[in-house]
């Protein structure tokens, strides 16, 4: 398949302090394969012991379906309009606003409109 994923070979590097430019990111991840053929694009920007920062971009009606993360994370909304579905409740996200969920949380993410997002994972240590 032309269109099956590939690791990147130049992911960001793992550092004492890493800088990273999110929309450089952002215009990397809609200029692959994956974005052109699909509803969504992402890339892991740090994957440490305890901490996890990944950049994923959505198209309009795509889900994250249902599911848990092992820690607490963080939804930040980048760009776009995003809608987090959480312990019967649905809040919606514009730029500039953060979702906080605690561990083992069932949560789904919906793109209402082309949107990327921010998503902090932390592992408990």
């Amino acid at each position: 398949m032309a269109n099956t994923w590939q690791p990147r070979p130049d992911r960001p590097a793992v550092t004492p302090l890493l800088h990273v430019r999110i929309n450089e990111q952002l215009e990397r991840l809609k200029r692959e394969p994956t974005w052109s053929a699909g509803e969504r694009n992402a890339i892991t920007l740090t994957k440490g012991p305890t901490l996890r920062l990944v950049l994923i971009a959505l198209r309009k009606g795509a889900k994250l379906h249902e599911h848990q993360a092992g820690g607490p994370i963080t939804i930040q909304a980048l760009s776009g309009s995003l809608r987090v579905h959480a312990l019967g409740d649905s809040q919606e996200l514009g730029p500039g606003e953060i979702a906080v969920l605690e561990s083992a949380i069932e949560h789904e993410v919906e793109a209402i409109a082309e949107s990327a997002l921010l998503l902090t994972l932390v592992k408990p240590g």
